[in-house]
């Protein structure tokens, strides 16, 4: 089965990238189908063809295809110009994630994630390497490098300034009480700036924690 979609992959040579993609893109199909208990290694080894034992040397658990096969299909959601002045790459980043969510299968599957994971350490695990962590990054650099250009107050608390911006979208697709309409990022965007700008406008350093 293996060797009609990848040719012949043995132990010790890369894996085949044709037989990779044929595994994320049958565990997209299945996710987007039938939801996240649709996704099983069987399931996904039948659709593309390939052996479970090949599942299990590439990735360590069903969540971990699962999550990779979702990132693959919004990686466009992490393609922003990081070289741009900071609130316009800030907005054009919360903008990408605000707009899959609303817009495709992605915000469904994100909240049937989410829920999940609170029982499955595989899926909390994947949703942290797969999808926050490479967007969490971008932010941090994002932030970090406006305070070493005096932009921002060098005693802000990153991490909790990543929270801020990106909890509110999560918040409203979790719980739909408010929409994710398209002037959300900017207004999300221009009023964590400016408390993080306070203390340089007042002359007060802000706490770190």
């Amino acid at each position: 089965m293996e060797e009609a979609v990848a040719g012949r992959a043995t132990r010790g040579r890369p894996r085949s990238e044709r037989a990779r993609s044929a595994v994320l893109e049958a565990a997209a199909e299945l996710l987007v189908s039938g939801g996240i208990d649709a996704v099983t290694m069987e399931a996904i080894a039948a659709r593309a063809q390939v052996s479970k034992a090949t599942l299990y040397k590439w990735w360590p658990s069903r969540a971990h295809v699962m999550l990779e096969s979702l990132f693959s299909r919004t990686r466009h959601t992490t393609e922003i110009d990081e070289s741009a002045p900071l609130e316009e790459a800030l907005v054009s980043q919360l903008s990408l994630v605000t707009r899959e969510f609303r817009e495709t299968e992605t915000g469904p599957l994100m909240a049937d994630l989410v829920a999940a994971g609170q029982a499955d350490p595989d899926i909390r695990a994947a949703l942290d390497e797969q999808w926050l962590r490479p967007r969490r990054q971008i932010t941090t650099r994002l932030l970090r490098a406006a305070v070493e250009r005096g932009e921002l107050d060098p005693g802000i608390d990153l991490a909790a300034a990543v929270d801020q911006l990106f909890a509110p979208v999560y918040y409203r697709l979790l719980l739909g009480h408010e929409p994710l309409h398209d002037d959300l990022a900017a207004t999300l965007t221009g009023q964590l700036l400016n408390g993080l700008r306070t203390g340089l406008r007042t002359g007060a350093a802000a706490p770190k924690g």
